[in-house]
């Protein structure tokens, strides 16, 4: 059972980790198209708006529509005869949960944008180049967050494919017999040490 919780941590990290490599991928180039001072700063933060605005409303939309779908993606799930592996349940509950992050990721970056940077005070000039990197990262690690939460949605989806495909044999997306009974032994166990 321990060997089995590792490997779907393992998965699960796997997933976290190909977001995170997009995302630095993502930052590293727009960074290396050449580092700007505090006067370009201010300029690149007025024209990178509108594609930030972009990002966010169309990360708005995905998650949204993600999170609705969810509810399908389970339904399909409970109305099969044998019971399907938690492994799939958990990857659906952390798909919901990075949504959601993801959801108020760009909900809070599009207040931001509402702010006005316009002000021409020579003292704001070393805060342009910082909110300009800022916006790089964050940017980033959204797209990031959006690929990994893609990444976890496919293998659900494959998952539930391969469950009512009739030419593919999907035993090992279910229960076992044996896993049922050493969960219940282990369910019985925590009651014993609780009492």
């Amino acid at each position: 059972m321990k060997i089995y919780n590792q490997l779907r941590k393992l998965k699960f990290m796997r997933t976290l980790y190909s977001g995170t490599l997009a995302a630095v991928i993502i930052f590293l180039g727009t960074y290396f198209t050449g580092t700007l001072g505090p006067t370009e700063a201010k300029v690149s933060i007025q024209e990178m708006k509108p594609s930030l605005r972009f990002i966010c409303s169309s990360t708005l939309t995905a998650t949204s529509t993600i999170l609705a779908l969810l509810l399908t993606l389970l339904s399909f799930s409970s109305s099969t005869e044998r019971n399907i592996k938690a492994e799939h349940f958990d990857r659906v509950k952390w798909i919901a949960r990075l949504s959601t992050i993801a959801f108020a990721g760009a909900i809070f970056l599009l207040m931001f944008l509402n702010l006005p940077l316009k002000n021409n005070d020579i003292h704001l000039e070393g805060f342009y180049q910082t909110t300009y990197y800022a916006l790089l990262i964050y940017g980033a690690l959204l797209g990031g967050l959006m690929i990994s939460v893609v990444l976890m949605l496919y293998r659900a989806a494959k998952a539930i494919i391969l469950i009512y495909h009739p030419n593919r044999d999907a035993d090992f997306l279910f229960v076992s017999q044996q896993q049922r009974e050493a969960v219940e032994e282990e369910k019985k166990e925590q009651e014993e040490q609780k009492s």
